[in-house]
């Protein structure tokens, strides 16, 4: 077996990833195949023949060996068959190529060896790295990863599969022969072929439709909704032009991204406490060579979130200078000064219900800065007491959140120490990012998921920020947002999450990679500074936020295949919504079972389709490979002109 990466593709894995990584990749990998003997079916499939009738163009041919083109697009998760017919020929070779919109990958089969290839094509920049063969003339093209095997035996079936988990796979007479790591979305394919000594001919087979049923018991009922958000930076928000505002209210109420999560000043935020919203003291957030993009506020904004119905979550992350403790030597430590901590939160609540007419519906301990167990509980306790001696019982408080679950899973093992400390925390809440890790096995996430169910009871949960960070998974394409909407789907279902939110809403990027999956959308300076979707990130959490509504109670929803992932969300004025993801390589025909009102719009997510709304039709519905499909009664939020 041969198998090397370009020195580029070694981005920073945990360990969890990195042994999750050797485990997939190993036993689909040996160092010969032998294999085993294949009945091909009698579909009759897409033919194909090589050698062909030769071209008669002499000029502006498709340089290289003779092709043969599929018609179809591609679904973003896939498995397609070729049966080969009849082979002749030591030295020919079938090159299955399959390309999308940044690179592609090709498998290469004959001779008694099988090659897979990945590589990008969407960069002038690639033109200094090695090329897959002989530098392309009219394009760029770099290496990415790549890997063979050699084999023996009479061939009679090539099968590809991209899957849910990130990966490419290989089968040769229905023996996995490959299997390699792949974030890319391809669309298109075709076969050409080489060797002179020989001639191929075969088909491709139809791809399977399976069927499944979907039971919803409106009876069983779970977690109501507070709704969906994130963080819409002030310094993004100004970037955009008058038209591009009245666009982001438009949006904002269409997604339904409510949930309006704060990151204001924190320290640089002066001891007179009168700089919550002074654009001056923006800062530049880690991202790259980005300009300054966070920690500020921006009052008038959060006024007309709730005017749409939203709700506002404040917390700190770095606190103000003035509200830490020095230790011996005279150093400012991350230790709060309890008081002044307390003093700060107050302010906030007070000038945010002077300038918006409400303080802030919920408000957190702090987020991601580790603490002593004891540290958390004394913080929770003299939060709750400062917010009911200033007039501010009815504001609700989340826990500390951790960057990551297992971290959440530990602080609320701290925060159930003491009772009146438990008591005192409305939500439980943590950060996400170390989902990441299960990008290739996203199952094997669950185990954290329900640790924390269990150790949460009956409290409800919020996560606080989610979105993709990891080098290796930070990029544009659909199939990353698809594996985040299975731990949308994970995050409603295992642990009953009542509010999830995106890291940023709305963030301003100057470096694209940290836009495509840290934020839903940014400001398009190429279209008149409008917001714009940054990646695919948008549709697919939008497949889940537009149509469940704050207050909409989670129903059983019994799925026939558990790779057809089925979320129900119901209202007792009869809202209903049904939101089904495919993460299996075939079509599911589904039948739905859902007493009471018929659905009104069906609502598709596919890398060819955005929250695609159609009216419902009667019957089975097809829910593609790789595509989420909603079917709801409940109508999209909107903004009335006078807001705008």
């Amino acid at each position: 077996m041969k198998i090397s990466r370009r020195a580029f593709h070694t981005a920073m894995l945990s360990t969890p990833a990195l042994a999750q990584a050797a485990a997939q990749a190993g036993p689909g990998n040996p160092s010969r195949l032998v294999l085993p003997a294949w009945n091909s079916p009698s579909a009759a499939g897409d033919p194909f023949a090589f050698p062909g009738a030769p071209s008669p163009r002499s000029r502006w041919n498709v340089p290289g060996p003779p092709r043969k083109y599929f018609s179809e697009w591609l679904p973003a998760l896939f498995e397609r068959t070729l049966a080969i017919d009849e082979w002749k020929g030591e030295k020919s070779r079938l090159h299955w190529i399959f390309t999308g919109p940044m690179g592609g990958f090709t498998v290469e089969v004959g001779a008694g060896r099988v090659r897979l290839v990945e590589r990008y094509f969407d960069s002038p920049g690639l033109s200094k790295v090695p090329p897959v063969e002989e530098r392309p003339a009219r394009h760029p093209e770099g290496l990415w990863e790549e890997s063979s095997v050699e084999y023996t035996g009479e061939l009679r079936a090539i099968a590809v599969v991209l899957d849910h988990r990130l990966s490419v796979r290989v089968a040769l007479n229905g023996k996995e022969a490959l299997v390699a790591h792949c974030t890319l979305d391809v669309n298109r394919h075709q076969l050409a072929y080489s060797g002179e000594d020989g001639s191929v001919r075969g088909r491709q087979l139809p791809p399977a439709i399976e069927s499944a049923t979907v039971r919803v018991d409106p009876s069983a009922r779970f977690q109501e909704m507070l709704g969906f958000g994130g963080t819409t930076t002030p310094p993004a928000y100004a970037e955009l032009s008058q038209e591009g505002k009245r666009v982001w209210w438009r949006k904002l109420a269409e997604y339904n991204l409510l949930l309006h999560r704060e990151y204001p000043t924190g320290a640089l935020l002066n001891p007179e406490m009168t700089n919550w919203d002074r654009p001056a003291d923006a800062s530049p957030h880690y991202y790259g060579d980005n300009f300054p993009n966070c920690e500020t506020s921006d009052f008038d904004y959060m006024r007309r979130v709730r005017r749409l119905g939203g709700k506002t979550i404040f917390e700190f992350w770095e606190l103000p200078v003035w509200a830490r403790r020095r230790d011996s030597a005279g150093k400012i430590t991350e230790l709060p000064d309890l008081d002044a901590y307390a003093k700060a939160m107050i302010r906030y609540c007070q000038v945010s219900r002077e300038k918006t007419g409400s303080a802030p519906e919920i408000v957190g301990i702090q987020n991601e800065v580790q603490q002593p167990p004891e540290v958390w509980q004394q913080m929770t306790l003299a939060l709750r007491k400062a917010l009911d001696e200033a007039g501010f019982g009815a504001v609700k408080i989340h826990m500390h959140n951790p960057p990551y679950l297992a971290g959440g899973i530990a602080a609320v093992k701290a925060f159930r120490e003491k009772d009146a400390v438990w008591k005192a925390i409305d939500y439980a809440t943590s950060n996400m990012y170390d989902y990441q890790n299960f990008f290739y096995d996203p199952d094997g996430f669950d185990a954290l998921l329900r640790e924390m169910k269990q150790a949460i009871g009956g409290k409800p949960f919020l996560a606080g920020e989610l979105c993709v960070n990891n080098a290796a998974f930070q990029t544009r394409t659909y199939r990353t947002a698809f594996a985040m909407g299975q731990l949308y789907h994970k995050l409603l279902t295992t642990l009953d999450t009542c509010g999830i939110m995106y890291c940023w809403t709305l963030l301003n990027v100057v470096q694209p990679s940290y836009g495509w999956t840290r934020t839903l959308m940014a400001p398009d300076a190429e279209h008149g500074f409008v917001p714009a979707a940054t990646s695919h990130q948008l549709r697919v959490y939008g497949a889940y936020s537009r149509r469940i509504r704050a207050g909409m109670t989670r129903v059983q929803a019994a799925s026939s295949n558990q790779q057809l992932q089925a979320t129900a969300f119901s209202e007792n004025g009869g809202a209903r919504t049904l939101v089904m993801l495919n993460r299996s390589t075939a079509a599911q025909r589904v039948s739905v079972t859902w007493p009471g009102e018929p659905f009104r719009y069906m609502e598709v997510v596919s890398p060819q389709q955005e929250n695609a709304v159609a009216p419902m039709a009667r019957g089975e519905v097809t829910v593609p490979p790789g595509a989420i499909v909603t079917l709801t009664n409940v109508e999209l939020g909107q903004v009335r002109e006078d807001f705008l």
